[in-house]
């Protein structure tokens, strides 16, 4: 077998391209459809460094280490000139150059350099990153990086004058949003140490086709990967991130993506003024005690000719719940507030305290309503009979209540940037997106939303009255059918 790097891997016209880039830049990234070898180019591109250059040190980071395993370390691709499958790192690099040791995902070069694999969210660690004493910092789905950008940090280390250190990603879009792609793009703008490609699966099968060589995808295959997500999401925003390599598409994944849409598209986020004919309601979501990262969140809000108005919210960690009256107190609107609502546990208290969120809340504000727990407000059809079924239930009747909503552009930026990050949960053995959304940072302000639109729910139920804990709701008065929902 042939001794030379490497062994197998031939680029093709624009990974020969990504390589000049890669080369002779500092910084520098790769925009490229899904499925098309920029993983394979970018590792090829660090073992090649690691082979030219004796004991230098590269890091290959993904967002944790189950991902970089199944992205780059156990990847295995079909390889035509042999006739079967070859591993792409192990196969293509001669082992008298290499030693790979499989429980710490790193290569050993006989020149002394290393190539390690790591995640960027370690399991069982208190801090996120890698360490600083890399030459080459290499990045997979850049875009995904969501929980925590990595680039800020990294970038003293990179651009110090005397550092021959090189920072290289590579990634597909999701957003602008909150996207560590869309950031390192638009503040490295004037920087000439900086370069990018950004190709869609059009200009890939274009540059095939001049130098003779078959599509990275075909018309085809394209049109049935178009129908796939189609018919997975009720829409091809995923297609349009995926295979064209659109920033404007919001990922497909998230929860209230096609009303968003349509809020920007009618446009509904807008700065406004609060009605002084009718009150101001503030809905909390409570988070857990003594867990400083499980937010609390609420959102000042007002109803009226049938229409929701999301006027002001805000996030806090560490604070009892009353002490949000003094944060609530320095807004103009408080003195129209005439109710502060709280979840269905508001009138539960935890195991040796005697009273309750909803009591501790009173001592500060008189009027405080509970929601009720669920669907006792109304009667749903049509629905998996589930634990989580209240919360699928919940999630249908906000998405369905923002196409009448309208929401504060400037009070209002965390609401709309948790709109376009809370996503469903991906269930790895099924590969597939499950019912339920992420629990996460953008988990908690939308859980205050589901409860604003439960409390006007309530409070059209109520005949205007908020929902009182202490009677019994006949929830068969109202009645909701979902049953073409689930179809």
């Amino acid at each position: 077998m042939a001794e030379v790097f490497p062994r197998y891997y031939r680029p093709r016209p624009y990974q020969a391209e990504a390589h000049v880039l890669f080369r002779t830049k500092r910084i520098a990234g790769l925009v490229f459809p899904r499925q098309s070898g920029k993983d394979m180019c970018l590792s090829m591109e660090n073992i090649q460094r690691r082979l030219m250059f004796p004991k230098t040190n590269g890091v290959y980071i993904a967002p944790d280490a189950p991902s970089v395993r199944n992205i780059l370390y156990d990847k295995s691709y079909y390889e035509a000139s042999i006739g079967q499958n070859i591993k792409m790192l192990m196969d293509n690099v001669p082992e008298s150059k290499v030693s790979w040791k499989d429980t710490r995902m790193e290569g050993r070069f006989t020149n002394k350099s290393i190539l390690k694999l790591e995640g960027w969210f370690q399991t069982g660690r208190q801090e996120n990153g890698v360490g600083t004493a890399f030459d080459d910092y290499a990045f997979t789905e850049l875009s995904l990086f969501t929980r925590e950008d990595p680039i800020p940090r990294l970038m003293p280390i990179i651009t110090t004058e005397e550092s021959n250190k090189r920072l290289m990603f590579v990634a597909t879009p999701r957003g602008k949003r909150q996207n560590p792609l869309w950031q390192i793009m638009e503040s490295n703008k004037n920087n000439p140490e900086f370069g990018i490609l950004i190709r869609d699966i059009d200009d890939l099968n274009a540059m095939q086709k001049r130098y003779g060589l078959p599509p990275v995808r075909s018309e085809a295959q394209l049109e049935i990967d178009k129908q796939t997500y189609l018919e997975r999401f009720g829409n091809t925003r995923m297609f349009e991130q995926e295979y064209y390599c659109s920033f404007e598409e919001m990922d497909a994944a998230a929860v209230y993506g096609e009303a968003y849409t349509k809020l920007l598209s009618d446009n509904r986020v807008t700065d406004f003024n609060l009605d002084p004919a009718h009150p101001v309601y503030v809905a909390f979501d409570i988070g857990s005690s003594g867990i400083h990262s499980d937010a609390t969140s609420w959102i000042a809000f007002q109803w009226f000719n049938n229409k929701l108005f999301l006027y002001d919210c805000g996030e806090g960690h560490g604070l009892a719940l009353p002490e949000y009256v003094d944060i609530l107190q320095q807004k103009h609107w408080f003195n129209k507030l005439a109710y502060i609502i709280l979840p269905w546990d508001g009138d539960h208290h935890e195991t040796a305290v005697n009273t309750t969120p909803a009591d501790m809340m009173r001592q500060r504000f008189p009027n405080v309503a509970v929601l009720a727990k669920g669907t006792n407000i109304w009667t749903v059809k049509g629905i998996p009979n589930t634990e989580s079924g209240d919360v699928i239930t919940a999630v249908q009747q906000t998405r369905m209540q923002l196409y009448n909503t309208i929401v504060h552009k400037t009070n209002c930026d965390r609401v709309t940037a948790c709109f376009e990050n809370y996503k469903y949960k991906y269930n790895n053995a099924m590969q597939e997106w499950s019912a339920f959304p992420v629990h996460d940072q953008y988990s908690h302000m939308m859980d205050a939303l589901r409860y604003v639109v439960q409390a006007v729910k309530e409070l059209d139920f109520f005949g205007g009255q908020l929902y009182d804990s202490s009677r019994k709701a006949d929830s068969d008065t109202y009645e909701d059918d979902w049953s073409g929902v689930w179809a």
